[in-house]
């Protein structure tokens, strides 16, 4: 089958390639956690009121909070993407990490940033018809509606993450627009049909885990940072290892 294969050499590329991925994601993944730790604590002490501790309402939260939140997830993530667009350049043209900190690819992780915009934009148009209809669809024909909805959903999610192969060639600073992703792509739904299978499979499995550690709420932390790291990286391996196969046709 060849979503499995394409999901275990991406499992395989961590594996054989955990030195430099360490190198490439380390230093980010560190800045990341102190800046989110900084700006958290600022914000938490201007949410709660001085003197007797009482937690703002919601709705008083005012704009330079709201400011604050959009630019700490702009920061997370253009350096989240300082990383990602190192690990892609790394497998797709053997850009060989140096030291502890990555190389910067400032005009690349632009167009990465932009190609994740576009596809958030593309999702959007495609999912809120789905839901609009589909929550007519469901009050209507009740478990079959729903069914249908659940169906509907999924046709649409396959459809989209076709289209994520733009964002290893903006990476790589390739010429590759939604609809040469589209042709590439071509016939192959039920590829990226079993590929997202077995992500929700691995997501699954964690949180079965986590759940067993709840009794130990510090091991469980632990085990849950170490478990989004490594289905992070895990997923931006299979959008390399996807692009690879089916723009560049490498064997896997």
């Amino acid at each position: 089958m060849t979503g499995w294969k394409l999901f275990s050499h991406s499992i395989g590329m961590i594996s054989r390639n955990f030195q430099q991925a360490v190198q490439i994601f380390l230093v980010p993944l560190v800045l990341i956690a102190v800046v989110i730790f900084a700006m958290v604590g600022q914000m938490a002490s201007e949410l709660t009121m001085h003197g007797n501790g009482t937690t703002v309402p919601i709705g008083m939260v005012g704009p330079g909070i709201l400011l604050k939140i959009f630019l700490l997830s702009l920061v997370v993530a253009l350096i989240s993407m300082w990383g990602v667009v190192a690990w892609h350049r790394y497998v797709l043209l053997e850009e060989m990490p140096k030291g502890w900190i990555p190389r910067l690819n400032p005009s690349n992780m632009l167009m990465y940033l932009l190609r994740s915009l576009q596809l958030m934009l593309v999702s959007m148009i495609c999912i809120l018809p789905v839901a609009f209809i589909g929550s007519a669809i469901m009050q209507a024909g009740g478990v079959i509606g729903a069914l249908l909805m659940a169906v509907c959903f999924v046709a649409v999610l396959v459809f989209v993450s076709r289209m994520v192969l733009v964002l290893p060639a903006a990476a790589i600073g390739a010429s590759f627009g939604l609809g040469e992703a589209l042709r590439a792509t071509k016939g192959q739904w039920p590829t990226f049909l079993a590929v997202g299978f077995f992500i929700f499979l691995a997501n699954v499995a964690a949180s079965v885990i986590l759940l067993g550690l709840s009794s130990i709420p510090w091991l469980m932390s632990v085990v849950q940072l170490g478990f989004s790291a490594v289905l992070s990286l895990l997923n931006i391996s299979i959008l390399t290892t996807l692009y690879g196969y089916f723009v560049e046709k490498r064997p896997i």
